[in-house]
């Protein structure tokens, strides 16, 4: 046989062997190529809320990965988990539905009845995402709607490949091959998030750039930093009210307290008219607040406090006291004046190790120029007396707790270096409002005397509520998740608040499992009776317990709220 021949022979065979494979579901080429590119875009939907919890945690985890990565490793995989039960369930039902009609003559259009039940297992898996209260949701910003776009885009072309992969070499796991997909979740937020980050990093730099051009241009504003392991906000707000009876006052909203967070506020807010800018500073990192200082440049600076506030990233507590000075540290270096509170040991133990402290004022219940008096608590809010140099002043508001008098005697002394008089202080003390969330006295549908301090993450601001609800004589109630992000101190923090509560508490209702044994442990050393330690499940379980034991006066504290990357 020549060459010719052998070859030809060849050709007819492998025409005659592929003519014996069936064409791809029955269809042709065309049809297949579409019906797969609309499952694909399907599924690039589906898993775009799939995936809302994993954006969510990167988004309060300032869009460092290595926050979503330690929500994972604390949550132990828990969440992927349910993501691999998802994908064993949705392969189980396409491989069974493919192997039950394999015998029927339609059998390549019946694959696709396995589908239905992937759609299913993942809408009931999204109900469920989505059906979970949320304490900060998943804010569609820009940056979070090009990175959710790519994730889609990279769903899109996995599942392509995927099925096509599968259409052509898997027998009876067509299409089945998709139900893997939601387990790489995970993998393609990450690889979505390196994708958009040169993009976004650029993006930042540009508009943190606008804001500061902006901000100095207003060359006579007065700046004021804020930072502390706590009561920032607070500090803030009671400050913003101080000096509006003097100046056209600008503060961050919220907790507004990032670069991006304070850029959006000056681009947005800051009028050639305003005369005081306050800008609240967070910090997780070491090198934080420097990074706020040198693009804000106060000439005021206020730090509430020191704890043990995000030990978790800061690791050490000389790590977490650094990273608060560097706010004094560029006060200093340009000839301003720092305030520091006098009632938190932390931070007056690190004031007075410093050997090169500047010009600075220490003002609190405990302070030297300013002090508080006769303080009492009672449902409609706290009463103290201001003493200032000769005088004392009656004041009233309707903030709660011994800090929030500590912070506004914090604010009293800025407000008095700027001009405001001691009267108008007290004016403004009496229209003072609760911060959200912050101690405060809320309606109630019930008889029941309910505080609010959910926003609350110390042992400091737990020891304040704990105190205010004391000076109330009927049964007292706590509802609290306990502490979190405190590194190697947490156990042993959520140990003394649940000795502190024992001193005070007839029932505590403790939610979640993440310090349940912690605070139980603390209660039950504080010789607390552990019939009236509960554990619930959920906020409004736990609120169903208090319906059960409450009487008409008693009082009720929600005392901190895990934030969405714990619940």
């Amino acid at each position: 046989m020549n060459y010719l021949s052998f070859a030809n022979s060849l050709l007819m065979s492998s025409t005659e062997e592929l003519a014996n494979v069936p064409a791809p579901l029955g269809f042709d080429s065309w049809i297949t190529f579409w019906l797969i590119m609309f499952i694909s875009v399907a599924n690039a939907v589906l898993l775009a809320f799939v995936s809302y919890k994993f954006f969510q945690v990167l988004q309060l985890s300032g869009y460092k990965l290595k926050g979503l990565f330690a929500w994972m490793k604390e949550n132990k995989g828990s969440d992927w988990g349910r993501l691999v039960i998802l994908s064993f369930l949705s392969c189980a039902a396409l491989l069974i539905t493919n192997v039950l009609l394999e015998d029927f003559l339609v059998y390549k259009i019946m694959t696709y009845l396995g589908l239905i039940f992937y759609a299913i297992f993942t809408v009931v898996y999204i109900i469920n995402v989505f059906s979970v209260s949320k304490k900060t949701p998943l804010r569609y910003t820009k940056r979070m709607k090009r990175m959710i776009g790519i994730f889609a885009i990279l769903v899109f072309v996995v599942t392509y490949v995927l099925l096509r992969v599968s259409v052509l070499n898997i027998p009876y796991f067509t299409h089945g091959i998709i139900g893997l997909t939601p387990m790489l979740v995970p993998v393609l937020v990450v690889i979505a998030f390196l994708i958009t980050l040169p993009f976004e990093t650029l993006n930042n730099k540009s508009f943190i750039r606008r804001a500061v051009k902006k901000l100095s241009a207003h060359e006579n504003l007065i700046k004021i930093g804020v930072t502390g392991s706590f009561g920032k906000t607070s500090v803030k707000n009671i400050l913003t009210v101080m000096l509006s009876s003097k100046y056209k006052v600008l503060s961050s909203p919220y907790s507004y307290n990032t670069p991006l967070g304070l850029s959006k506020t000056i681009l947005e807010d800051l009028k050639p008219s305003t005369q005081v800018f306050i800008a609240e500073m967070g910090a997780r990192y070491v090198g934080d607040i420097k990074e706020l200082a040198n693009m804000i440049k106060p000439q005021m600076g206020i730090i509430t406090g020191i704890g043990n506030q995000h030990l978790g990233t800061f690791i050490t507590q000389e790590n977490l006291k650094n990273t608060k000075f560097e706010l004094a540290d560029y006060v200093w270096a340009n000839k301003g004046k720092m305030f520091f509170s006098a009632d938190n040991e932390n931070l007056m133990a690190a004031l007075e190790n410093r050997q090169d402290c500047g010009d600075s004022i220490v003002a609190g219940v405990n302070g030297e120029i300013l002090k508080a008096d006769n303080i009492s608590f009672n449902a409609s809010g706290s009463t103290f007396d201001i003493v200032y140099k000769n005088s004392r002043l009656a004041c009233k508001t309707t903030l709660l707790g011994r800090h929030n008098i500590s912070n506004i005697l914090l604010c009293a002394s800025v407000a008095l270096s700027l001009g405001v008089s001691i009267e108008e202080i007290q004016e403004s003390i009496l229209a003072l409002a609760p911060t959200a969330h912050r101690l405060a006295l809320v309606p109630s549908s019930s008889s029941l005397t309910v505080i609010d301090d959910a926003y609350n993450g110390s042992v400091e601001g737990a020891k304040a509520a704990l105190e205010v609800i004391s000076s109330f004589p009927q049964k007292k109630f706590v509802i609290t998740p306990g502490l979190i992000e405190l590194g190697d101190q947490q156990f042993n923090s959520n140990f003394e608040m649940g000795i502190e509560m024992a001193k005070v508490c007839d029932y505590v209702i403790i939610t979640g499992i993440t310090n349940y044994e912690a605070i139980s442990a603390g209660l039950e050393f504080g010789g607390f009776d552990t019939t009236k330690i509960l554990r619930a499940g959920s906020v409004s379980q736990a609120v169903e317990f208090v319906s059960t034991f409450a009487s008409p006066g008693d009082v009720c504290l929600f005392e901190n709220d895990l934030p969405d990357n714990y619940a």
